[in-house]
């Protein structure tokens, strides 16, 4: 529990230390940042809690398949 008020404290001093650069930029820059911070602070707390998170390599593993596949018959 200690490690999720961290990783809180953390986004928050990224986002005070942010803040005034944003100020200054667009509206979509300023969601832009603050979806991506979102998106952080939610994947370092499920890490930090060992959530299951899925990895990367096996999406796109699954997605690649039928033209691995394809080219595999075309090429034998």
């Amino acid at each position: 529990m200690l490690a999720v008020f961290g990783i809180l404290a953390a986004g928050t001093a990224i986002l005070l230390i942010e803040m005034p650069f944003l100020q200054k930029g667009s509206k979509k820059e300023k969601w832009t940042f603050a979806i991506t911070l979102v998106f952080a602070l939610g994947l370092a707390i499920a890490k930090s809690v060992r959530a299951p998170l899925p990895n990367p390599l096996d999406l796109i593993a699954y997605l690649y398949k039928p033209l691995s596949d394809w080219v595999y018959n075309k090429l034998s």
